[in-house]
């Protein structure tokens, strides 16, 4: 089993990840993005299973969160983690977001945030256990 509980997260606008942190080697990215594509429309929380990993989405105003963890951290840790990214990303950038979760310029460019909100990501996760 891996030695760190949290293996993958991201920040997508809808379908298009904007922002991603792995640590991992295989194909957990490509389980997430398919999943993240199945997301059921009206729901804000969602879990699913995968090869002794679990992939678990936070959805607000169009903007999805994911963390992939280990089936063995449980259920709540992932949801504490997901909610503490959500608030350094609102707080980041939550002054180019309207209230139905519409950019004003900063998402036009969709990877251009992984090299500053990549790192958000990586401190959440270093210290998500803690």
């Amino acid at each position: 089993m891996d030695k760190q509980p949290l293996i993958y997260s991201f920040v997508a606008k809808g379908t298009i990840v904007l922002a991603e942190y792995t640590w991992f080697f295989g194909n957990i990215r490509t389980i997430a993005i398919q999943c993240l594509a199945k997301l059921p429309p009206n729901s804000n929380k969602f879990t699913y299973s995968c090869d002794g990993h679990t992939f678990n989405f936070l959805v607000e105003k169009g903007f999805v969160f994911l963390v992939v963890t280990n089936e063995e951290l449980g259920w709540s840790a992932p949801f504490v983690f997901l909610e503490r990214v959500k608030e350094d990303f609102v707080q980041k950038y939550g002054s180019d977001i309207d209230d139905e979760g519409r950019d004003s310029h900063l998402f036009s460019i969709s990877y251009s945030l992984d090299y500053d909100f990549g790192r958000l990501l990586h401190q959440n996760s270093a210290t998500a256990c803690m």
